[in-house]
């Protein structure tokens, strides 16, 4: 089993991707199988709140609280690492902290369709979706 953390514009695509069978799909079996650990940032919460609009969010947030995937709160050491990110690499404050939650809690890849990341490669490193489910096995 290999741990991911998961950006908040892959946990939408999973959220919203219609029928069985897509990339996202696959993906969510991955985790409901226990093949990858997904670990998500509570700021991708609230992120999704905002994107998906108040008419959907409510069920898909309970969705999504509902699943394997790991939610990891902001605690001080996650803000100070964000904090640090955003001042030295120039990353979006929600971008500093789904980056230094990941680097806090050890974990190697991001799982991101956001070329943002790359400014902190050398910490977490950036894999698409293909990447993660060739991980999975």
């Amino acid at each position: 089993m290999i741990k991911i953390l998961i950006d908040t514009t892959i946990i939408y695509e999973l959220l919203t991707e219609e029928g069985k069978g897509g990339p996202y799909f696959k993906l969510a079996e991955a985790i409901k199988s226990q093949k990858i650990t997904g670990v998500i940032s509570v700021v991708t919460l609230t992120e999704l709140i905002n994107i998906l609009g108040k008419d959907i969010y409510k069920g898909k947030i309970d969705e999504l609280i509902s699943t394997k995937l790991v939610i990891v709160d902001t605690d001080q050491a996650i803000a100070i690492c964000a904090g640090e990110l955003r001042m030295n690499q120039k990353l979006f404050t929600g971008d500093s902290l789904i980056a230094a939650t990941g680097i806090i809690e050890n974990i190697k890849h991001i799982l991101t369709n956001d070329a943002d990341f790359d400014a902190v490669r050398n910490l977490i490193k950036p894999i698409n979706l293909k990447t993660a489910l060739k991980m999975a096995g």
